[in-house]
Formats: structure tokens, C-alpha cells, sequence
């Protein structure tokens, strides 16, 4: 390591190859700085080294733009304590990967993520006799091929997971929609600030009251002040069944005047209210 340089520790869901990997490599290649990404089990297992101080960064798939929101990452998110400091769109771009150069024909069982099988569902499909069976990862599912060595098996996982494995790809651009992209955020544990010029946007939770129009009021807050949602998720509320809290994503810094007048307002109507942090914007597409 140069002198003077200290590596960042990033943290991901996988095994090398993952496209939560790919994504932190793509998010952190500009910083000046080794970067060292570190492969966990779990989401939790991922989140919880971050609370320990055992990484700097930690990359949170926490959408896709066709299997929609992933729970699981906004659940651990409403109670880990942590702050959302960047975002990244990964394109999604799924290979059928082979322990050898066999016909697709051939293949009698196909591993990966049950988010990347749903998204190759019509390919999956016209395989006849092949049991698809679900695996804690893309990447890792490319791992098992490898090691079993049975030209049966296949996997669905990036190019760059083949590459790494020296494995064939027998299938490329399988997935039933070309324009596949999944949403990770960056999250660490401090919120980052950012000049008021910067466009940023905010991540948000929040709970309402019980009765009619109060989410509607919550929503009037940004509509008068021009700031634009872009997504709005209900969650169910722990322990008190049938009643909701909200995640909220909207076009804003949180260090202007603008936003911070609604979320002033916006403490008013709710019987909650955490900002999880705010970030400059990305576009899905955007290089």
C-alpha cells in the first residue's frame, strides 16, 4: 500500500463477482484510495460490521427495477441506526454459466439468486427437464458449479462472475427485460453532508397517525414546496398489526432551506420521523 494511504473497507452481500461488488467497485473507483471489498453472508452480518467499526462502507441493494423493493433492506435500515450516504444503479445483465462448453440442452439444473431465477423466468422455461433451484447468491452459485464440476449444472450470475471462475458462458442476455438495473445504497455510519448547490436526495422513514387523510397531509408538505418524491414505501409496524410506516425517497438536500422547512413541518403531523440520510442523485443508465 502507498504511504500515506489508507484503504477504504467496503462491504457487500456475496461472494466475489457479485453484482453488490460490482457496484461498490463502480461507486468508490474515483476515491484516490485502496479499496478493499469484503464479502459477507447476510445483509445483517454485512450491517452489523459496519455498527462494529469492521468497515467503512457498506453496499444495500434496496431495489430492482423489475422484482420492485427488496424488504429486507428497508427493514434492517429502520432499526440498524446507520446513515445512507451515496447510491449506485448497477445494470443487471444475467449469463447462463457452465462448468463446461456443453449445449443449453444439456443443462439439468440451474443455480442462483431467487430474485435473478424470477427475473430469467421465459429462458428458464424453455429448458426442458432442468430443475431450478434457489442459492444464497449469484456469484456464489458460480462457485458451486465450478466445484462440483458436473457439466449438468449451470448458473445465472454477471460475465464478470464467469470471468473470475474461468467458466463458459453458454447464454447471454437471458433475462425476460433487457433494461434490468438494481438501486444499492451506500451506507455508512455518520450521515454525509453535501453543499446546498449539489442535488441530492433524501431517504426517509416516518409513521402517521391513524386516521383518515394523514398520509395525504405528510404528501401535501412536499407538493407546496416543490420537492419531488420518487418513491413512497409501506412497511407493516412492528407489533401493532395493520398500521404502517412509510419509507420515503424525494429530490432534495437536506442541507437546504427548502427541505429542511419540510421536515420541520413534516414533525408536526407524523408520530415519527428519521431521516435516513441524504445524497447526491444518480440516474439509472447514467455513466
Amino acid at each position: 500500500m502507498a504511504q500515506g494511504k489508507q484503504e477504504i473497507r467496503v462491504g457487500y452481500q456475496g461472494s466475489e463477482g457479485a453484482y453488490s461488488e460490482l457496484a461498490a467497485k463502480q461507486h468508490f473507483a474515483d476515491v484516490g484510495k485502496p479499496l478493499r471489498c469484503i464479502g459477507y453472508h447476510s445483509f445483517r452480518q454485512m450491517l452489523e460490521a459496519l455498527k462494529a467499526k469492521e468497515l467503512d462502507f457498506a453496499v444495500l441493494p434496496i431495489e430492482n427495477s423489475i422484482a420492485g423493493s427488496i424488504n429486507e433492506s428497508y427493514d434492517l435500515l429502520a432499526k440498524m441506526g446507520l446513515s445512507l450516504v451515496g447510491e449506485e444503479f448497477q445494470p443487471i445483465a444475467h449469463c447462463l454459466i457452465g462448468a463446461a462448453e456443453v449445449a443449453v440442452a444439456d443443462i439439468r439444473r440451474v443455480f442462483s439468486h431467487p430474485v435473478a431465477l424470477a427475473q430469467c423466468r421465459e429462458f428458464l422455461e424453455t429448458l426442458q427437464d432442468c430443475h431450478v433451484e434457489a442459492f444464497a447468491d449469484t456469484a456464489m452459485s458460480v462457485e458451486k458449479v465450478k466445484q462440483d464440476a458436473d457439466p449438468t449444472q449451470a448458473a445465472i450470475a454477471s460475465e464478470q462472475a464467469a470471468a473470475l471462475h474461468g467458466l463458459p458462458i453458454l447464454r447471454r442476455e437471458i433475462a425476460d427485460h433487457p433494461e434490468n438495473y438494481t438501486r444499492m445504497v451506500v451506507v455508512g455510519s455518520e450521515p454525509a453532508h453535501y453543499e446546498p448547490a449539489v442535488p441530492c436526495k433524501t431517504s426517509l422513514i416516518f409513521s402517521t397517525i391513524h386516521q383518515q387523510g394523514a398520509l395525504a397531509r405528510c404528501i401535501d408538505i412536499f407538493a407546496k414546496r416543490g420537492l419531488n418524491l420518487t418513491k413512497i414505501e409501506s412497511r407493516p409496524k412492528p407489533d401493532t398489526p395493520f398500521e404502517y410506516i412509510f419509507y420515503v425517497d424525494f429530490e432534495g438536500n437536506i442541507d437546504r432551506e427548502t427541505t429542511q422547512a419540510a421536515l420541520h413541518e413534516l414533525e408536526e403531523v407524523t408520530t415519527f420521523l428519521t431521516v435516513l440520510g441524504s445524497y447526491p442523485t444518480r440516474r439509472a443508465g447514467a455513466s
